[in-house]
């Protein structure tokens, strides 16, 4: 038994062809000259921001490691495309995953070691189950009935700055769930410094 961090890796991110493209959208639409430098492109994209539709022209891909309760809220947004890792076809019971199951670690247990060891006792027996159960002969898509939302998975998840703004202001937010916030405040903070004039005005405090 493997325990990990939640963490996340951004796969593609191109500022600049993006705001080029986004000011192209909005130079279209109210016919005037495309602007010329990055500085007044970020200016003419916070100028005009609200019209978030123009915002869709951008890509941004990130690569999430996961427990599978969060991955469950993240595939509810609709303007997204996913690939996760799937429980049917993998088997972590060969050498691909070191012949034991990953789950991430839960921050909320911190301060109470008492929880935190019944926790990691409770995976230790699911572990030893799901492995007992596979050495039996049972597939991977049958012995994963037994598997919690504690179990790490990879969540690829790709849409353009205006989902990524809902994304931010829903799961950023105090009412999110805490391993939401774990990674999506960093991640948020990531790429709102590196384009704050997308995403600068999203308040996470």
């Amino acid at each position: 038994m493997k325990i990990i961090k939640a963490d996340y890796k951004i796969i593609t991110f191109n500022p600049e062809e993006d705001v080029r493209d986004i000011c192209l959208g909005y130079s279209t639409c109210y016919n005037v000259e495309l602007p010329k430098t990055w500085n007044k492109r970020c200016d003419y994209i916070r100028k005009h921001r609200n019209h978030e539709s123009q915002l869709e022209h951008s890509r941004l891909t990130v690569l999430f490691t996961i427990n599978r309760g969060v991955s469950h809220e993240q595939v509810r947004h609709r303007h997204c495309s996913f690939g996760q890792q799937s429980t049917r076809y993998c088997d972590y019971s060969n050498s691909r995953f070191d012949n034991q199951l990953t789950f991430i670690d839960d921050i909320s247990m911190a301060n109470n070691a008492e929880s935190y060891n019944e926790w990691l006792h409770s995976l230790d027996e699911i572990e030893k189950s799901y492995l007992k159960r596979l050495a039996l002969g049972d597939k991977a898509e049958q012995a994963r009935g037994i598997l919690p939302n504690d179990l790490a998975t990879k969540l690829l998840v790709t849409t353009n700055y205006r989902e990524w703004r809902n994304i931010f202001k829903l799961r950023c937010d105090g009412y999110a769930h805490y391993q939401m916030r774990e990674v999506m405040i960093p991640l948020f903070k990531e790429v709102r410094d590196t384009l704050p004039c997308v995403f600068d005005d999203i308040s996470i405090e």
